[in-house]
């Protein structure tokens, strides 16, 4: 009953069961890295200010990979495409059993973020493809939900078993490469269907070295001709750098400035994190449905402005929770606008997985201007309070610029201005 109200097509219905198990299992790696990958090198390995720092930035600086992986996504069969991207984005992660110091598992997290943006093409093609317009936002909000739950459960289970025994990481890494293993083959399974299978795609027939080494060219390109789509991703972008700079500070904020074991670490920021945004995606889907990604975007960024002003002021865990049900609260809406603003901003389904990939690049640009300085400004000052200041500032800019697309948008097009008639006086005789 509850997928018939979602989508009415039974292929849809049936792609949608598969696309829900398989979030199911993929989401069990965010909750196991998310945080919890800097606050064990930091506090179980003694890893470093820079250290610490290449761990929380290896996924966003990485994603700029993900305009190369879409040149691989177009040329490779989807199941070795996957089988590629689980051995270079997955495996690494069950070697980190292996090690007992900081620079080891350092590398098995940079060898996994370099594979993370892989996955955002293969996603747009299904979402572009196989699901409906009218409930594309629900759809992607159901799945959403199952993310975050997995995500919520999965990263309080790893900080209580961490607690409790520090060698734990031994036994969690390997189990999350076996269990997204599994989500993969379920992705593997959809492409099988005839909705996606029936599916444009764009092919290139150049050589792949030759493809790849034009990859940004073509991506500046799409942003020159598209003014639109540069316009979002430039709102999107000066709110991506807030964004970066409170997410870099956090793992300090959390254990030199608070000094949290990892159970309070887990509870007051990714479970309470997840569980907020749990509750919050459907009706954020039901919002993107009715007000489409761009408005969505302005309020959020607007209300999020209280989440880097309110980590300024928290001084324990219960503080800490606070803050983060407002932080969930806007991520409910950004994590819907992050996937399915590029995806129906792109001019037909062939070019979704393109103007995704385009977006997850430029994940690493937001992450250098934006964790780098931050983090640089703490190691030489201590302080955390001007870069929290700054990330609302800019959540504040990213908020106005969104609006402005918007109203752009929305406005009605001008009809071309007719020549002037040239009236010719005919003088008769």
């Amino acid at each position: 009953m509850f997928l018939r109200r979602l989508v009415a097509f039974p292929e849809s219905q049936r792609i949608l069961v598969i696309h829900m198990l398989a979030y199911l299992c993929v989401a069990v790696e965010y909750g196991v890295t998310g945080i919890m990958v800097a606050t064990l090198l930091r506090d179980r390995f003694g890893a470093s200010t820079w250290q610490t720092l290449m761990a929380t930035s290896s996924v966003p600086i990485m994603s700029l990979m993900a305009i190369f992986w879409n040149e691989v996504y177009r040329r490779l069969h989807v199941g070795a495409y996957l089988l590629a991207l689980w051995t270079v984005a997955v495996l690494p992660l069950g070697l980190i059993a292996c090690f007992a110091s900081a620079w080891p598992v350092l590398i098995c997290v940079l060898i996994a973020a370099f594979g993370t943006g892989g996955i955002q093409s293969l996603y747009a093609d299904i979402l572009r493809n196989c699901y409906p317009p009218a409930a594309r936002g629900r759809i992607f909000s159901v799945l959403k939900t199952i993310e975050q739950s997995v995500m919520m459960v999965t990263s309080f289970a790893v900080g209580t078993w961490l607690d409790a025994r520090h060698d734990a990481y031994r036994y969690y890494f390997p189990i999350t490469v076996a269990v997204v293993g599994v989500g993969f083959l379920l992705l593997h399974r959809i492409t099988r269907e005839p909705l996606f299978l029936e599916r444009p795609r764009e092919t290139s027939t150049q050589p792949i070295l030759t493809s790849l080494g034009g990859a940004y060219r073509n991506m500046l390109a799409a942003l020159r001709n598209d003014p639109g789509f540069r316009r979002y991703e430039t709102a999107f972008g000066i709110y991506g750098l807030g964004w970066m700079i409170c997410y870099s500070l956090l793992a300090f904020l959390v254990t030199d400035k608070l000094g949290l074991r990892y159970q309070h670490i887990a509870l007051s920021t990714q479970s309470v994190l997840q569980f907020t945004t749990l509750v919050m995606l459907l009706p954020a889907g039901m919002l993107l449905d009715r007000i489409g990604p761009i408005r969505l975007c302005g309020w959020t960024f607007l209300m999020l402005i209280a989440y880097p002003l309110g980590l300024l002021f928290a001084t324990h865990a219960g503080w800490l929770a606070a803050y983060t049900v407002i932080y969930g609260v806007g991520m409910a809406s950004v994590n819907m606008c992050w996937t399915m603003g590029p995806v129906s901003l792109a001019k037909n389904p062939s070019q979704a997985p393109h103007y995704l990939a385009i977006h997850a690049t430029l994940v690493a640009v937001r992450a250098v201007f934006g964790q780098l300085p931050a983090v640089a400004f703490y190691h030489w000052t201590g302080r955390l309070g001007p870069p929290f200041v700054a990330a609302a500032v800019l959540f504040g800019i990213g908020s106005i610029l969104m609006f402005r697309l918007a109203r752009w948008r929305e406005a009605p097009v001008k009809p071309a201005a007719e020549p002037p008639v040239e009236i010719i006086a005919v003088q008769s005789d």
